[in-house]
C-alpha cells in the first residue's frame, strides 16, 4: 500500500528546510542574541518572564525531536486512530488522508517552534495566537472532514 504522495514529500522538504534554516540562524546569530530572552508571553503578547538565551537550545532540540517523532509515526499507519472502520476498499484513501494531516501538522509544529525560537522581542505579535490556532486546528478540521466523507 502506497500512501506517500508528492504533496507529502513537498511538506517533508519544507519541514527540513525550516528546521535547518532556524538551526543555522540560531547557530550563526548566537552572539547577537541577548543574554536574556523572553521565556513566556501572556495572552496580551507581553513578556511575563525572562530566561537565559541557553533555553533556546532546548526549543531547537525539542523542535527536532518532535519532527523526528512524527516522522517515525508516519511509517506505522496501523497505529493511527482513524476514527472510521477500515475496509479493503477505503484503506488506502483513509491512510492517505491521515498521512496528509500528519505531515501538515508536522509542518505547523516546525513553523511555530521555529518562529518562537527566532523571536526575541519583548512582545509577541498580535497575530501569533490566531496563526498558531489556525495552523494547528485548520489542517485537523480540513482532513477530518475529508475522512468523515470517506467513511
Amino acid at each position: 500500500m502506497k500512501i506517500k504522495t508528492k504533496f507529502g514529500m513537498a511538506m517533508q522538504i519544507l519541514c527540513i528546510l525550516c528546521l535547518a534554516g532556524s538551526t543555522l540562524y540560531f547557530m550563526i546569530g548566537w552572539n547577537q542574541i541577548p543574554a536574556e530572552v523572553p521565556g513566556h508571553y501572556n495572552f496580551a503578547g507581553e513578556v511575563d518572564s525572562m530566561t537565559g538565551k541557553g533555553s533556546l537550545i532546548f526549543l531547537i532540540v525539542l523542535n527536532w525531536v518532535m519532527y523526528l517523532g512524527m516522522s517515525v509515526l508516519e511509517h506505522f499507519p496501523q497505529a493511527w486512530n482513524t476514527g472510521v472502520k477500515i475496509t479493503v476498499r477505503n484503506r488506502t484513501r483513509v491512510y492517505r488522508i491521515l498521512y496528509h494531516m500528519l505531515v501538515c501538522l508536522k509542518f505547523s509544529v516546525v513553523l511555530i517552534f521555529s518562529f518562537i525560537t527566532s523571536w526575541h522581542e519583548n512582545y509577541m505579535p498580535p497575530w501569533f495566537l490566531a496563526a498558531t490556532l489556525l495552523l494547528t486546528f485548520g489542517p485537523m478540521i480540513f482532513f477530518l472532514v475529508q475522512l468523515w466523507r470517506v467513511r
